[in-house]
């Protein structure tokens, strides 16, 4: 029962996720604030940890829109990295792809920097998006913050902030939306999400 429960809330979100609008973040953090704030997200550098498809991609859940046994267009690449030995590549295809951390605890009270480093060799590529999404501990969602983004040839910082959460935030989740597009890929790596500032409560 909690294992269908678990797929039920999952396939929610999903729903959510590609359908839905969210908010925008209102607060502007940057790198400097991280300091040696220990990154929430595990796997950040997409490491594989399996040879099993399966198992390999260990701190990250992978879903396609529409659903299907054709091929993943999701690949651990080897050959090219920010950090680490590896980093994610999505190939053109004509399905939605949405990249989501496993869950993680936040606080009503934190502010939240969140980035990843993307770059893409597509010529017609559509925005992607990066969000933060933030839960009671029964799975509700609370908060949805996103940030468009428009990868470029090179690797690009990307980011998000996020606070004023609003009460009963148990734990959160980032996420990387990238629509269908007709050729070329799309890599991301480095990503993560840091508490950076802790509001006063009054």
């Amino acid at each position: 029962m909690r294992t269908h429960s678990y797929r039920f809330c999952l396939g929610l979100l999903i729903a959510v996720l590609l359908t839905s609008c969210s908010t925008m973040g209102t607060l502007q953090f940057t790198e400097r604030d991280i300091d040696s704030t220990a990154n929430l997200v595990s796997n950040p550098s997409f490491n594989s940890y399996s040879s099993l498809p399966t198992d390999a991609l260990k701190g990250w859940n992978v879903h396609l829109e529409p659903q299907g046994s054709a091929l993943s267009p999701v690949i651990i690449d080897p050959q090219e990295a920010t950090e680490g030995k590896t980093s994610l590549r999505i190939d053109a295809s004509n399905r939605a792809v949405l990249i989501l951390s496993e869950p993680f605890q936040v606080r009503r009270y934190g502010g939240y920097y969140l980035r990843t480093y993307l770059k893409s060799s597509s010529t017609e590529l559509p925005n992607l998006q990066l969000r933060f999404i933030v839960f009671k501990e029964n799975g509700k969602i609370l908060n949805r913050f996103k940030s468009k983004i428009k990868p470029h040839s090179d690797w690009t910082l990307h980011s998000l902030s996020a606070g004023f959460i609003k009460p009963g935030a148990r734990f959160g989740r980032l996420a990387i939306l990238i629509p269908p597009f007709k050729d070329g890929s799309v890599w991301l790596d480095n990503a993560g999400c840091f508490e950076v500032h802790g509001f006063k409560i009054d």
